[in-house]
């Protein structure tokens, strides 16, 4: 053993095996390290990682509301926003900044105005669908008009009738330009029915503004919306028929009646097929404790039959003979 470790050989290898293994050692640092910086550069990555998204935003005026009424601008802008990927989607998604346009310093008339954003974190940048926008300022009026229903008569079925319509809201507040206001013809409650209508008709309307022409005016209505209840019934007509007296009430059995009036019809209201189907309408005379001639007023009613809503006179005069048998 001493031999081979005084050897020149024995040395050699040992210098060989231990300039291995400190090899293996400094490349493992070394990939740890790599491997450190390849996962902070990789984080540095995410956190610095940016985004692009495009929403639509409200467009937003400075104008004097009470004294000018403005035409022809979008509602909304599409803002195409770009940075900080948790930035962009924070503020996408609270949309804490406001799309403008300043009006406050124009005349009446048409104009075109420059929109602008406020409140935007100085980290991200934008764009705009359009950097522009034409805008009509006019005087502004509001006034009040009734409301009428609208809709198709012609969807009411063959043998019925429309009433008359009961709206939730009698009258409207219209607001706009002068020059719209002033167009107003008149103020409708669209009603929209299906064809051949045998019921009454309850639903929620939009109102509408509209011009002598008919067509729609650029004002705002206030309320926008009402109730509109449309009755919809069988269709009445009227027809003569002859009264037909009857004994009615407690008889005497040797005793005998007879009924004459100067009333020989009377004029019944009622649907078609009703009134077809009627020849006569009886009228029942009571004759209970009555002994000897007399007259009496008798009352006319048709509650009995179907279709039947009024009868004309209500009541009439009848002669009861009494002959003893």
């Amino acid at each position: 053993m001493k031999k081979f470790m005084n050897s020149n050989w024995s040395m050699r290898l040992l210098a060989l095996i231990c300039a291995l293994v400190l090899f293996a050692y400094v490349n493992s640092m070394k990939s740890t390290h790599n491997s450190s910086v390849l996962t902070n550069s990789s984080s540095k990555t995410t956190l610095t990682s940016n985004r692009k998204v495009t929403i639509s935003a409200p467009l937003e005026l400075n104008v004097n509301s009470t004294k000018y009424f403005v035409t022809g601008y979008p509602e909304n802008i599409k803002v195409t926003l770009e940075g900080p990927a948790a930035l962009v989607t924070t503020t996408a998604n609270t949309q804490n900044f406001k799309v403008y346009a300043n009006l406050s310093k124009l005349a009446v008339g048409r104009h075109s105005v420059k929109i602008d954003v406020d409140g935007l974190n100085k980290e991200l940048s934008y764009s705009l669908s359009q950097k522009y926008i034409h805008v009509n300022i006019q005087p502004r009026r509001t006034a009040t008009y009734k409301v009428s229903a609208d809709f198709n008569k012609a969807n009411v079925a063959d043998g019925y009738e429309v009433g008359t319509a009961r709206l939730g809201t009698s009258s409207v507040k219209v607001t706009g330009a002068v020059s719209e206001v002033s167009k107003v013809a008149k103020v409708v409650a669209v009603v929209n029915t299906d064809k051949n209508l045998e019921k009454s008709v309850n639903q929620q309307a939009i109102i509408e503004a509209l011009d002598a022409n008919g067509q729609n005016l650029n004002v705002v209505l206030t309320p926008s919306t009402t109730s509109v209840y449309i009755p919809i019934t069988q269709a009445t007509t009227t027809k003569d028929v002859p009264i037909d007296l009857k004994a009615s009430g407690t008889t005497t059995a040797d005793t005998s009646y007879s009924f004459s009036s100067d009333t020989k019809s009377v004029t019944v209201t009622g649907t078609k097929s009703a009134l077809a189907k009627l020849k006569s309408l009886p009228v029942n005379v009571d004759v209970t404790d009555v002994d000897e001639t007399t007259t009496k007023t008798v009352k006319v009613s048709a509650s009995d039959e179907d279709g039947i809503s009024s009868v004309s006179p209500t009541s009439v005069k009848v002669k009861i003979t009494v002959k003893k048998d």
